[in-house]
């Protein structure tokens, strides 16, 4: 089908706010990854790549960095004219201590009433996957489902999952979804699962008539828990996801599925398609390397003055580390300075954070360090 008549929707109300201080004055599509991306970047880039040209953002009150970043879409090919780009629906400051995405929804409901688009593809910023929507959505018309699930199936061989939160979906012979339970802390998976990835094909229709109902109900804050609740009256259908996915729900999961990119096995799973995932364009200054540093294993963005010993690794742009330093196992974002003699090791310094002379950050795999962003 055309995918003119599909209108994207990232739903950041829907996601697990677990990322430690990462996400305290920020919502998880904007925390940084992969050394020059932001969370937000593969939603994006999945719609603008399947062809849809219009996306909606349902915001949350700590979005300001992210929408600063996304702007009208034209960095990921979204057609900013009037029939496209990107629309915000501001975040609903009456239910500002309302926890779930239902009443913000129902808040947008005159909106998505006169939106022209059929059928609606709703997808998180905190899940990361390459993705055609345009095949989930053909799926979803040749099986005439009234929502098409997307899911990831694990398996005991998936041993970076890394999963804190999610539903896991059984399926019948054909794939409908008829049952769903909470799954928690799926590290590594012990048993063969089928996650669901938060991401649907659902007519324009059919979400405002669930979030109607649900309203006039009160029983239901999450879309979701609406959905699961119906599954006898509402026909499910699961889509599989084949490749590489990451859920961002935990400081571990970023941490851990940030290590997993500087393994061999785990940049080629994140390589495919990877020239497909685009971003906001800034300058890209030269990056310098010292006679004296030494970079083993890591990954080092543009502007980085690199004068010490960086080892499995990732550097934001525009890092400074000085000499004497050591960085091991760590993650720096933007424009952090780490000064002479310092020690990092399992260590998140989020942007622009300084680090001392001779100052030792020592954190564990299951527990690293995490430095908040200065203000």
């Amino acid at each position: 089908m055309m995918m003119k008549d599909v209108l994207g929707m990232i739903n950041l109300m829907n996601e697990q706010d677990d990322l430690s201080t990462l996400t305290r004055n920020r919502c998880v599509g904007a925390v940084p990854f992969a050394g020059r991306y932001r969370m937000v970047d593969f939603a994006l880039s999945n719609m603008s790549n399947s062809g849809i040209q219009k996306v909606m953002l349902l915001s949350t009150d700590k979005a300001d960095s992210l929408l600063e970043h996304v702007g009208d879409g034209h960095h990921w090919g979204l057609d900013t004219t009037a029939e496209g780009g990107v629309t915000v629906l501001p975040h609903c400051q009456f239910a500002k201590d309302l926890r779930g995405d239902l009443f913000h929804l129902y808040s947008h409901i005159d909106f998505l009433k006169n939106c022209p688009e059929t059928y609606m593809l709703l997808a998180p910023s905190s899940v990361i996957y390459h993705m055609n929507f345009a095949k989930m959505v053909d799926y979803h018309l040749s099986n005439d489902a009234d929502i098409t699930i997307l899911y990831k199936h694990l398996t005991e061989m998936d041993r970076h999952a890394h999963i804190g939160h999610a539903y896991s979906l059984e399926m019948n012979d054909q794939g409908r979804v008829i049952r769903v339970t909470p799954t928690y802390h799926a590290l590594p998976s012990l048993n063969p699962q089928s996650i669901d990835l938060d991401t649907m094909v659902i007519k324009r229709s059919l979400l405002i008539e669930l979030i109607e109902k649900s309203m006039r109900d009160g029983r239901d804050t999450y879309l979701k828990e609406v959905i699961w609740r119906h599954l006898a009256d509402i026909y499910v259908q699961g889509y599989a996801s084949h490749g590489y996915v990451a859920i961002m729900d935990s400081i571990d999961s970023y941490y851990a599925h940030s290590m997993h990119l500087l393994q061999p096995q785990g940049w080629h799973e994140f390589m495919v398609n990877h020239e497909s995932v685009y971003t906001r364009q800034e300058e890209e200054l030269e990056t310098a390397c010292h006679d004296q540093a030494l970079i083993r294993n890591s990954f080092i963005a543009h502007g980085c003055n690199i004068e010490g010993y960086v080892e499995n690794s990732i550097l934001f742009p525009g890092v400074k580390v000085n000499r004497g330093v050591s960085i091991k196992n760590s993650i720096v974002m933007h424009q952090c300075a780490i000064e002479a003699n310092a020690y990092l090791d399992h260590v998140i310094l989020d942007k622009q954070v300084v680090v001392e002379q001779g100052a030792i950050l020592r954190g564990q795999f299951a527990h690293p360090i995490v430095a908040e962003k200065m203000v």
